[in-house]
């Protein structure tokens, strides 16, 4: 038998094959290489954060701040409810409204929006949001009688009762804030006040009469729902 030269077939020396595997060894290597992403260039681009809203407090109020707010709160409220009245009886949903009452609703109401504003007046310049809208916790039980109201009767008996809260709350309002700009627009906001009950019980046939106390049924500023 021939001898095979360096022990491995057809002639084939063993350094030679080493170097063999040594390139495709160095080849695998290079493969590797390719897959990574070469100098420079920027990481893939990881999918945005989901993004969050978020609804800014209501406004809390304080000391006579809270006083303020509650006499924009109980005018708004009072403003907008016979607001809503005088405008249902123009389009006849309370039957056949006299104009007097008409006239008496859609008047006060103004006058009622117009304290509401100068309250939240009060309330800016001291750097405080105004009242939105009326958020007093006996809201939703007046506005359900606005909507159960069927006649011009029914609506003058909310104003009353509606009237009498705010010249209540409003009086006792004056005795409790310091600031001189609250008390004057108290001052002037209760006799108002008072003025369209008045004009509501007399309206209704009811014998006029003053309260004995006139801070009865005073809203407080635990009334308020901000």
């Amino acid at each position: 038998m021939t001898a095979m030269s360096g022990g491995m077939p057809g002639g084939v020396s063993r350094r030679r094959v080493l170097a063999g595997l040594g390139a495709l060894a160095g080849l695998g290597a290079l493969a590797a290489c390719s897959n990574d992403a070469p100098p420079g260039t920027p990481p893939s681009s990881a999918p945005p954060a989901p993004t969050t809203t978020t609804t800014a407090a209501p406004p809390t109020y304080a000391g006579e701040a809270a006083l303020v707010a509650l006499g924009a709160a109980v005018s708004g409220l009072a403003g907008d409810l016979l607001g809503q009245a005088a405008a249902g009886a123009g389009q006849g949903r309370y039957g056949a409204v006299p104009g007097t009452v008409a006239a008496f609703l859609s008047g006060a109401a103004a006058q009622h929006v117009a304290h509401a504003d100068a309250w939240n007046r009060l309330l800016t310049a001291g750097g405080l949001p105004a009242v939105d809208g009326a958020p007093l916790s006996v809201e939703p039980a007046l506005r359900g009688r606005l909507d159960a109201a069927r006649a011009p009767i029914d609506l003058l008996g909310l104003a009353a009762d509606v009237t009498a809260t705010v010249a209540a709350t409003v009086t006792a309002i004056v005795g409790e804030v310091t600031d001189a700009s609250a008390v004057t627009l108290a001052a002037g906001v209760g006799p108002v006040a008072a003025m369209h009950g008045a004009t509501a019980d007399f309206l209704l046939g009811r014998p006029p009469s003053a309260p004995a106390d006139p801070t009865a049924g005073a809203l407080g500023t635990d009334a308020l729902t901000v």
